[in-house]
């Protein structure tokens, strides 16, 4: 599979465009093959994306993947969470991650880490006391009042809020998902309930560093920004394609 990916060739192909689509690929490899099918190129942009070679920044465009893949290593305190989730609530679907994915982008260091849980609206409440019970600084959905009384800076609390419908995830395991990071983009610019406690202009230093240091799906970040009502919040930061302004 590695010869018939012409990797050297593809990526000095790609070095030379922005972004090529399916045809513009499909073009390229006829060179090597003029029968292939377009039934196996797409199993070799499978295997391309798979090794981390392209990337999608937008639906049917693909890019020389030059930026990392955000994969943050999972926490023992996560798992422990899902463990407890997954007992109590087995077929229902929850996402979990430590704030500290997004306070490492900010140009400033942080002392507060919380966990965030989203579950389904259906079980939000029951899932709020289950866990309060085994975890005492466990909060539901807090806004900015509720944060800046009740949730010590100090200490790695447990916030509870609803998992949203059709938000990018990773499966981790059965029902336990993590957040994409176009998830987290959209969360972070919404901020409500408060997932962490900055201000506006180190919210877009954080996103944008996100940006040039991740691989993003542009057409991800634009579709759950559209199902959270947050496209005009999005269009501020000026992104168009996947290139600032």
């Amino acid at each position: 599979m590695k010869n018939a990916l012409h990797i050297k060739e593809l990526e000095d192909f790609l070095k030379k465009q922005q972004f090529v689509s399916t045809q513009d690929l499909l073009n390229f490899y006829h060179q090597f093959n003029p029968e292939l099918p377009i039934a196996t190129l797409r199993w070799r942009i499978y295997e391309l994306k798979q090794k981390g070679i392209i990337y999608s920044p937008k639906r049917g465009k693909y890019a020389l993947n030059e930026k990392k893949l955000f994969h943050p290593k999972r926490t023992d305190k996560m798992d422990e969470l899902a463990n407890l989730l997954q007992e109590k609530f087995p077929y229902v679907k929850f996402s979990i991650y430590p704030t500290n994915w997004i306070g490492n982008l900010s140009n400033h260091v942080y002392q507060t880490n919380n966990i965030i849980v989203e579950i389904d609206v259906d079980v939000l409440d029951a899932a709020f006391y289950f866990l309060q019970e085994n975890f005492s600084n466990t909060f539901l959905s807090p806004d900015q009042e509720m944060y800046d009384y009740y949730i010590s800076a100090q200490e790695e609390n447990i916030i509870v809020t609803r998992l949203h419908f059709d938000a990018p995830l990773y499966k981790i395991d059965d029902n336990y998902y993590t957040p994409k990071l176009e998830k987290l983009i959209v969360d972070l610019l919404i901020n409500d309930p408060v997932i962490l406690p900055i201000s506006y202009s180190e919210m877009n230093t954080i996103i944008m560093n996100a940006i040039d240091m991740y691989s993003i799906n542009f057409s991800t970040l634009a579709r759950y920004a559209k199902k959270r009502n947050s496209q005009k919040r999005l269009n501020k930061l000026h992104l168009i394609g996947g290139t600032k302004l």
